[in-house]
């Protein structure tokens, strides 16, 4: 029983050096990725790690406009909306609706 018991302790402080076992160098990335990676810890912590992970790990996706110097963006916007509302050109097998 206390042969069990002790190595029962044994794996537990093993899984915990294992645990805290991150390499002096490491960024702070790479401690959340370890956090999150490692079973011996707490789900809710690792989600935790996760979360906080996630913005470096996945790009988020943006949209950008290029004005050229000297434009006005505002202006740009009306004539593109304006050439939109103009006569509505479909595409049809190949070709467009209306083209002489």
């Amino acid at each position: 029983m206390l042969d069990s018991v002790t190595g029962l302790l044994n794996k537990i402080s093993q899984a915990q050096l294992r645990a805290e076992a991150v390499p002096a160098a490491a960024t702070a990335l790479d401690f959340l990725q370890a956090v999150y990676k490692n079973e011996a810890i707490p789900l809710s912590v690792r989600m935790r790690a996760a979360i906080e992970a996630l913005p470096f790990e996945t790009p988020k996706l943006s949209a950008t406009a290029f004005v050229p110097a000297g434009g006005d963006f505002g202006e740009r916007l009306e004539k593109a909306i304006a050439r939109s509302r103009e006569a509505p050109r479909l595409i049809e097998h190949g070709s467009f609706v209306g083209d002489a």
